[in-house]
C-alpha cells in the first residue's frame, strides 16, 4: 500500500512537472529589434520639443533682424545729417550705432550658444527619451514582441521581420501630427 501511494504520488509530481512543462514550452517569446541611430535622425527633427526649439531660432532671428533694421535706420540717418552739415547730430548718432553693433554681436553670441545647448540638451532630455521609449513599447506590445533589443553591429543576422524602427518612427510621427512612410 505505501509502495503504491509512493508510486501515485511520484506519478502526480511528474504529471504536475510536465504540465507546467508544457504550459512553459508553449510560450513563445518574440524578440525584436529596433535601430535607435535611426530613429534619432529621422524624428529627431520632427519632434515637439525639436519644433519647439525651432520656433525659438526664428523668434530670435526675426529679434536679430529688426535689431539690423534699426541700426540702417540709423545710419541713412547719419548719412543724411552728414549732408545736412549737421557734425554733432551725426556723431551722436555714430555713437549709437557703434553702441547697438556691439550689443547686437553680443546679444547674436548669446542667443547662439543658447540655441545650442538647449538643442545639446534635448537630444539627451529625458521628455524626448521617454517619448521614444514610449512608442517602442507601443509597437513592441501591439506587434506581440516580449523583448527589444538595440541593435547594434555585434549582430550577425536578423530577419526584417524583427526589426519595428519603420513602425516606431511612425508611431512617433502620429503622435506628433506627421505622416511618416517609411524605410527613409
Amino acid at each position: 500500500m505505501r509502495k503504491r501511494l509512493f508510486i501515485l504520488s511520484i506519478v502526480v509530481v511528474l504529471l504536475f512537472f510536465s504540465s507546467t512543462f508544457i504550459v512553459f514550452a508553449t510560450q513563445i517569446t518574440r524578440v525584436g529589434i529596433v535601430d535607435i541611430v535611426k530613429i534619432y535622425s529621422i524624428y529627431y527633427k520632427e519632434s515637439k520639443e525639436v519644433l519647439k526649439l525651432e520656433e525659438l531660432k526664428q523668434e530670435y532671428l526675426k529679434e536679430i533682424a529688426q535689431k539690423k533694421n534699426e541700426i540702417l535706420t540709423l545710419e541713412n540717418e547719419k548719412v543724411d545729417a552728414e549732408n545736412r552739415g549737421e557734425q554733432e547730430k551725426a556723431l551722436e548718432l555714430d555713437k549709437e550705432i557703434f553702441n547697438k553693433k556691439q550689443f547686437l554681436s553680443e546679444y547674436t553670441r548669446i542667443k547662439t550658444q543658447q540655441l545650442k545647448e538647449l538643442a545639446k540638451n534635448l537630444a539627451n532630455s529625458n521628455e524626448f527619451i521617454k517619448e521614444i521609449a514610449d512608442a517602442i513599447q507601443y509597437v513592441a506590445e501591439s506587434e506581440g514582441f516580449s523583448l527589444i533589443l538595440k541593435k547594434t553591429d555585434q549582430f550577425l543576422f536578423w530577419t526584417p521581420e524583427i526589426d519595428i524602427t519603420d513602425k516606431v518612427i511612425a508611431e512617433l510621427m502620429k503622435r506628433a501630427g506627421k505622416s511618416y512612410s517609411g524605410s527613409e
